[in-house]
């Protein structure tokens, strides 16, 4: 039988070995900003301007570090950017970057490369990553493929230094970015600059910079894959926003609301010339229709109903009263399918649309599930948007998907 001391002792030097073995793995965290001030120091002291490669992923990025080390290098601005999305944002950026050039005042002449939009070449390099979340691999190798081509230029061109503006931003990872351009340093034998300019609050006098420039600022990094992922954030924060909104709205403003835009609905000619009509049962949040269902049946109109009968599929089903309707686990009224007949959506000729906010142009943002997204496009019938004034919005996030109903009733 083993000893209980030297057991112990086997068990403590395992997880020692552990330890050191996880030591030994783990990459050591570098103050970069700090390996930048190093080398900015010799150049001062040395009185020397070397040449320096930058690559810009945008103008606003690159406001900051263009007054930071245009008092010590002669800069050539690399703008390659393949994985702008879409392309008329690209050019816009081009022309941000060729503005912001143009506006920095530096020690030395700051000159630019535009490097090639080379679409087909971003999708090959992150193929398969698609899916994958921002700030993982597949942005990983977007990096690299923007600094590979920034190296192999440096060297090329006889640049002392090459480096990126990327590191300015507070959702990057520096020590990532600048293990990535001391490997392709290394492969093309030029040096890379070391910086994190985000610190000393780089990134805090960029978009001082740019506000006073009056530049345009994006709000995504710049590939397909991230405007959807911060159009699905946008598209959040305004959804939870509406909730703070719908909690705070008044029962009778809400009823006297209602009532108006029913007045109004009554009046237009896509009701009165409708038959076959398919609307939300609705209640609130959103415009309650429970009375226009039973005004229009007992106007000798046909009413359909939504049913979802999966995640992706919406059906309609004629109902004959408000009583045939049933509340689902979401606590939404939908038709009792066992009393109701499906309606094919070819006979609707007005439909009328739900939201959880709209603008007054009628770009419309649902509750997130893309029911109607889907449903809308295949139907021919007219659609009219309802929304009380209170719960509108100036800044609908559109993705592509996205509908704008261009007929709408408030209220006012």
């Amino acid at each position: 039988m083993m000893n209980n001391n030297i057991n112990k002792s086997i068990i403590d030097n395992r997880n020692i070995d552990k330890i050191n073995s996880n030591k030994a793995t783990k990459p050591v965290k570098v103050n970069y900003q700090k390996e930048l001030e190093k080398i900015l120091k010799k150049v001062e002291d040395e009185g020397t301007c070397p040449s320096l490669l930058l690559h810009s992923c945008c103008g606003p990025c690159s406001s900051y570090v263009l007054e930071y080390l245009g008092q010590y290098f002669e800069i050539t601005v690399f703008y390659y950017n393949p994985n702008i999305y879409p392309s008329e944002e690209y050019w816009y950026r081009v022309d941000e970057q060729k503005k912001i050039i143009d506006l920095t005042k530096a020690r030395y002449p700051i000159h630019m490369i535009e490097g090639a939009y080379e679409v087909d070449r971003f999708y090959e390099t992150i193929d398969g990553m698609k899916d994958l979340p921002e700030g993982g691999a597949r942005c990983h190798k977007c990096y690299e493929l923007r600094m590979s081509e920034a190296a192999k230029l440096a060297k090329e061109e006889g640049f002392d230094y090459f480096t990126t503006t990327l590191t300015i931003s507070p959702h990057k990872n520096s020590q990532i970015l600048n293990r990535i351009g001391q490997e392709v340093g290394a492969r093309y034998g030029v040096s890379h600059l070391p910086s994190d300019f985000k610190k000393n609050n780089g990134y805090k006098r960029s978009c001082q910079l740019t506000s006073g420039f009056g530049m345009y600022r994006q709000d995504y990094c710049g590939c397909e894959y991230s405007m959807k992922e911060t159009m699905k954030r946008r598209k959040k924060r305004l959804r939870d926003d509406m909730k703070v909104i719908n909690e705070g709205l008044d029962p009778a403003y809400m009823a006297q609301a209602d009532q108006a835009i029913f007045d109004k609905l009554y009046k237009r000619p896509e009701y009165l010339a409708s038959r076959v009509i398919f609307t939300y049962a609705g209640r609130y949040p959103e415009v309650d229709t429970i009375d226009f269902i039973e005004r229009a049946l007992g106007e000798g109109k046909i009413v359909a109903v939504p049913y979802c009968s999966d995640r992706e599929t919406m059906k309609a089903y004629k109902i004959q009263s408000t009583s045939e309707l049933v509340e689902n686990s979401f606590g939404v009224l939908e038709p009792d399918i066992d009393l109701c007949q499906e309606l094919a959506i070819e006979e609707i000729d007005l439909i009328l649309v739900p939201c959880c906010t709209a603008d007054k142009k009628g770009a419309r943002l649902g509750f997130g599930r893309g029911y109607y997204d889907r449903f809308l496009p295949r139907s021919q019938a007219e659609k009219i948007l309802l929304i009380r004034s209170r719960q509108m919005s100036e800044d609908i996030p559109m993705e592509d998907h996205d509908l704008v109903i261009d007929k709408l009733i408030s209220e006012i």
